[in-house]
């Protein structure tokens, strides 16, 4: 594989997974309104892993010395999943009904930002695919809230 052509899997492979983060985030919310919580715990997990696949993608950002944008918007997003990993796994807290919440949501929306912008770099139909999936989890974290205040 060319270094051309690994950069653009690796481009291909940030793509999925903003958008794969954007599904299971929009599951979580639709399961956590039927009160299934070791299924909203399992998708948790498979959301906070895909900070490893990013965190790779940052790397070979890196050492292939390609621009700035490339290495730092995927960073925000491994930099929310592992702060989601601290919060809601490592310490266990409650932190969505405190002080943290507010914080919380500046790095989640940063992090959503960001991979819209990656997905954009990747080219304009990626983008606009991202952004889809960007609108169906903020539906589906809509109909949680109205459903049961993301309790």
């Amino acid at each position: 594989m060319s270094g051309a052509s690994t950069l653009r899997a690796v481009d291909i492979g940030v793509f999925v997974i903003a958008n794969v983060i954007n599904l299971v985030l929009a599951a979580i919310f639709l399961v956590r309104t039927r009160r299934l919580a070791r299924v909203e715990r399992a998708l948790g997990w498979i959301s906070v892993a895909m900070a490893i696949p990013l965190a790779a993608a940052v790397a070979v950002n890196t050492l292939a010395g390609r621009p700035g944008w490339y290495w730092a918007l995927p960073l925000v997003t491994v930099a929310f999943l592992a702060v989601e990993f601290l919060l809601d796994y490592l310490l266990k807290t409650d932190f969505r009904h405190g002080r943290l919440l507010a914080p919380y949501l500046v790095l989640y929306y940063l992090s959503e930002f960001a991979m819209i912008g990656y997905s954009f770099l990747v080219g304009k139909p990626y983008g606009l695919i991202t952004l889809v999936t960007y609108f169906l989890n903020l539906a589906a974290t809509a109909y949680s809230y109205a459903r049961v205040r993301h309790g």
